[in-house]
């Protein structure tokens, strides 16, 4: 079981590495490119060889990419589609040379064409950068809360779409958000709440196929279809909770991360030791 937080990589790679070492990260996550915006870039050859050698002296893995927020694969509107592909790609691209293993990416929205139609361009659009990216990097699908007209929050539709592609099993998974799941009416407030609905994940999914869990509390209401990032204990969610996660044999090989608001280096590493903490044997 690793723990990491979302990093920012203003500074450079360099530095998003060395502050991962400071506050005791085991894995981490960055943005491929600007959250809110289109433009793609690339990465600097010099950035890429002083980033990789620190992150494996301190085994700090796995790294993942997140994508930008407005990325859309399942919807119908042709421009947004193109430059969705060509984001999510651009992710790839850089998750490959970083050696991350993974890319993560919110499902979408099927913008008024309804569930099937979305999961239909969905599947679609997955089965395509699969084919024409590296196969040593994984794509993780992130479901929303539920609001509108996005696909992918509850379970049944993300096994829908899993079973969509069969062809790419190894390398197409789910990262499960807590928020995420409170905002779209799965009660995690009780540590049984939060047993039942990672348990019945393992049997609708299964848990070979989740590859990161965002460890966030949510400070608004339950099935609310809003949320609100904040630390483990600092929401309705609650810190036992958490605790019973964290102990759930079937994640022992799951990579958590934290998705808090900017902090100090100090802040950040006692969070993060406090999640380690919840773990049975090692303290509080």
């Amino acid at each position: 079981m690793r723990f990491g937080v979302h990093l920012s990589t203003s500074g450079g790679l360099r530095r998003t590495a060395r502050l991962a070492i400071e506050i005791t990260c085991d894995t981490f996550q960055i943005f491929s490119g600007n959250p809110m915006g289109w433009r793609l870039s690339k990465l600097k050859e010099r950035d890429v060889e002083a980033f990789k050698p620190l992150v494996k002296e301190q085994d700090i893995r796995p790294i993942f990419l997140h994508t930008p927020y407005l990325v859309n694969l399942a919807g119908p509107d042709p421009e947004i589609h193109r430059k969705s592909m060509a984001s999510v790609a651009n992710a790839l691209e850089k998750a490959t040379a970083l050696e991350a293993g993974y890319i993560v990416t919110h499902v979408g929205s099927h913008r008024g064409q309804g569930v099937e139609k979305g999961i239909e361009t969905l599947a679609g659009a997955l089965s395509r950068l699969l084919a024409e990216s590296s196969p040593e990097v994984s794509i993780l699908l992130e479901g929303g809360t539920g609001a509108g007209t996005g696909i992918g929050a509850s379970l049944e539709e993300m096994s829908q779409i899993l079973e969509s592609l069969p062809r790419f099993e190894g390398r197409l998974g789910i990262c499960l958000d807590t928020a995420h799941l409170w905002a779209t009416g799965y009660d995690l407030s009780t540590p049984e709440g939060m047993e039942e609905t990672f348990s019945r994940f393992h049997k609708m999914i299964g848990v070979e196929r989740l590859g990161v869990i965002h460890a966030n509390d949510n400070t608004r209401a339950l099935g609310s279809r809003t949320d609100y990032h904040e630390v483990p204990g600092k929401g309705l969610i609650g810190l036992e909770s958490f605790r019973a996660l964290v102990n759930l044999p079937i994640l022992a090989d799951v990579a958590f991360i934290l998705e808090e608001a900017d902090g100090t280096p100090e802040e950040r590493r006692r969070n993060l030791n406090l999640m380690r903490g919840l773990i049975e044997g090692r303290g509080a």
